[in-house]
């Protein structure tokens, strides 16, 4: 004879359960967002640590410490570079603008006098400028104590960015060796939440993350390279620096690219070197950023089966919602809700029903 109520053994279950997941989720949350990169990080080494554990006869966990190691190579070579031109170019702005306490600015070009409409207002703006960059170090004083502050708060953004690079990596490695297993553990899972549709949902995800990684982080890599290229041909200081930024801003469709060469064209034509600024302004809108066109959809197109358009909507309102991870997350969850109604709108198969 049972002295408990099934009922309330099943209530006080799902609350003993739900207090162990809530417990769960406060342990896992500060390190949610580091996971969540090992994750990509090892879904897109994925293939190529299969070879390595083809090549290595098996042994799973030298293939994913490789692999590992090349993700941390490919990761912090670039943060490094770009961390040392970083200090070299504070350094050149340090003595560039003591430089232009002491001399003042120089006259404005002679090409700007010959701007139709526009010229003289910015003639005057200019002297205008150049007389109040001799009262610049009364001006800039008050701001001091701020730019420390937010120097110092850089500084803590880095070191827990590094922080959460290696722990990104190191779950990686976890990930990497024991794969196979986890991929299976969820399938299961699914199964038992889901049914039979857990497996055609895992797949919509895969191919989606397959897409987005492939589609836009190949596109900014191309981005990067021509970049680099187009900064070096009109003789930019920090070319290969500059395309590494560019390869980061390509990682946001559209808007992200044109953030690096349109100053840099800009400060060409400020410097009177008309042909290279306009050079520059035809090969970024062609070249750099015409990529974006041609390319992403390409990619996009041949890993998954989501539109452009859910892509692109997916990327912008996941990373307004959830940061630069959402780049990735946004997309899943538009082809996961996507895949979800397509299933449930879907006709059933003439005596379904009657089966």
């Amino acid at each position: 004879m049972r002295l408990v109520d099934p009922r309330v053994e099943l209530a006080v279950g799902l609350v003993a359960l739900a207090a162990l997941g809530f417990g769960i989720l406060l342990v896992v949350l500060p390190f949610l967002s580091a996971l969540l990169w090992a994750a990509i990080l090892a879904y897109a080494a994925w293939p190529l640590n299969a070879r390595l554990v083809r090549l290595f006869g098996g042994r799973a966990g030298l293939a994913a410490g490789l692999t590992t190691a090349l993700l941390a190579t490919a990761l912090l070579f670039p943060l490094v570079l770009v961390g040392r031109q970083l200090a070299d170019g504070i350094t050149l702005l340090v003595d560039t603008v003591r430089q232009l306490l002491e001399a003042g600015m120089p006259p404005p070009p002679d090409w700007l006098f010959d701007l139709p409409t526009v010229g003289p207002q910015l003639v005057d703006a200019w002297n205008r400028l150049a007389e109040d960059v001799r009262d610049l170090p009364g001006l800039v004083q008050p701001w001091l104590a701020t730019a420390r502050d937010l120097a110092l708060r850089a500084a803590l953004a880095l070191g827990a960015g590094l922080f959460d690079l290696t722990l990104s990596l190191t779950a990686a490695f976890f990930f990497l060796r024991d794969g196979l297993v986890m991929v299976e553990q969820t399938r299961r899972a699914g199964e038992r939440i889901l049914g039979d549709r857990a497996q055609h949902l895992l797949e919509v995800a895969g191919a989606t993350i397959r897409g987005v990684v492939y589609g836009f982080v190949g596109t900014a890599l191309v981005q990067g390279a021509v970049a680099a290229i187009g900064f070096a041909l009109v003789g930019i200081p920090g070319a290969l620096v500059l395309g590494v930024l560019t390869f980061f801003t390509g990682l946001l469709p559209a808007i992200g690219p044109p953030l690096i060469w349109v100053p840099l064209a800009g400060w060409l034509l400020l410097q009177g070197q008309t042909t290279a600024g306009v050079f520059l302004a035809v090969y970024g809108v062609l070249v750099i950023s015409g990529i974006d066109n041609l390319i992403r959809p390409w990619l996009i197109s041949r890993e998954s089966n989501l539109s452009f358009l859910l892509t692109f909507l997916g990327v912008v309102g996941g990373a307004f919602a959830f940061g630069f991870l959402g780049i990735f997350i946004g997309p899943v969850l538009l082809a996961l809700g996507r895949a979800i109604l397509q299933d449930w709108i879907r006709p059933e198969p003439p005596g379904a029903a009657a089966g």
